[in-house]
């Protein structure tokens, strides 16, 4: 098995498997296999044809939840749907236990599932709670006392979205918490939760403009108008000088403080990962990497 202590670990469909799963798969009740890899970190600036090898980490196999009688907030759809599945988020608890959001997307409603992985067994959850039908787990990230914070769409993957506790023994999304999340405006996207080490929580936030910019959750002060945490917005994300053009795939920090992203600015058939600046926003490309969300582990 690879040691994977405090390096970066990335996340993927394990799409031999998942074919093998296509026909049977009860998306409602069931993660889809995904794999596990350990990515070297490159030194220095990277062309970005150069490739970092994964090591295989673990497979996980299709999991069935455990709480398969707890209903969900669905609504069959009018028009025809073909299935998709998503990883939608990846974070890590203090005791290196992994832990994955699978949303799917389907014709009888969306189904987001919890699966956590602590390197020998995995158990998985359906979400539920919702305040309407079809909504979606579109971030994840825990704190340092591993409270579940995530980003709900309440349209399916699109704004408005809400920030949300997810309670890890049953699945159940609140607003409710002592985190006092804050609500967030309903016509940007919002998504890429990812904890520093001196616990600041990130993310970005994308609008009309078209330009992603990461923003910070302060929690430590409350806002006047309604007495939450504030958003504070950052830089816009650059890359090659320009402004970036879509949404970050994941952003992730290292247990030294650095962040690193993934993301597509390309649109190329694999993913690249960079390092970035969060005074300024700059994104430094490093390689490409065949995962869909990166983490670091934390023990």
């Amino acid at each position: 098995m690879t040691n994977a202590a405090n390096s970066l670990i990335g996340a993927k469909f394990n799409k031999k498997q998942s074919l093998n799963q296509t026909i049977s798969t009860d998306f409602a009740n069931t993660t889809p296999a995904i794999s596990l890899v350990s990515l070297d970190l490159p030194t220095g600036r990277q062309a970005l044809t150069s490739q970092i090898l994964p090591k295989t980490f673990n497979e996980i196999l299709p999991t069935k939840v455990d709480n398969t009688d707890t209903k969900t907030e669905i609504a069959s759809k009018a028009l025809y749907t073909q299935p998709s599945e998503r990883i939608t988020g990846f974070t890590c608890l203090s005791n290196g236990t992994f832990v994955l959001v699978s949303t799917a997307l389907t014709k009888n409603g969306n189904y987001s599932k919890l699966l956590f992985f602590d390197r020998r067994s995995s158990k998985s959850k359906k979400i539920s709670g919702f305040k309407k039908s079809n909504c979606t787990i579109e971030s994840l990230v825990a704190t340092k006392d591993d409270k579940l914070i995530g980003i709900a769409s309440l349209n399916g993957g699109i704004p408005p979205f809400e920030m949300v506790i997810i309670n890890p023994q049953n699945g159940k999304v609140s607003t409710d918490s002592d985190l006092v999340l804050p609500e967030l405006p309903p016509d940007r996207r919002f998504s890429n939760l990812a904890l520093s080490p001196d616990e600041k929580i990130y993310g970005t936030t994308l609008g009309v403009e078209g330009v992603p910019r990461l923003i910070q959750l302060d929690l430590d002060n409350r806002s006047m108008i309604t007495n939450k945490g504030n958003i504070v917005t950052l830089s816009p994300l650059t890359f090659d000088k320009q402004p970036l053009h879509n949404d970050l795939l994941s952003l992730t920090f290292s247990p030294s403080g650095k962040a690193y992203a993934l993301a597509n600015p390309k649109h190329e058939a694999t993913n690249s990962l960079f390092s970035v600046d969060i005074e300024t926003g700059e994104m430094t490309p490093m390689s490409k990497v065949a995962v869909d969300k990166i983490t670091f582990s934390r023990n």
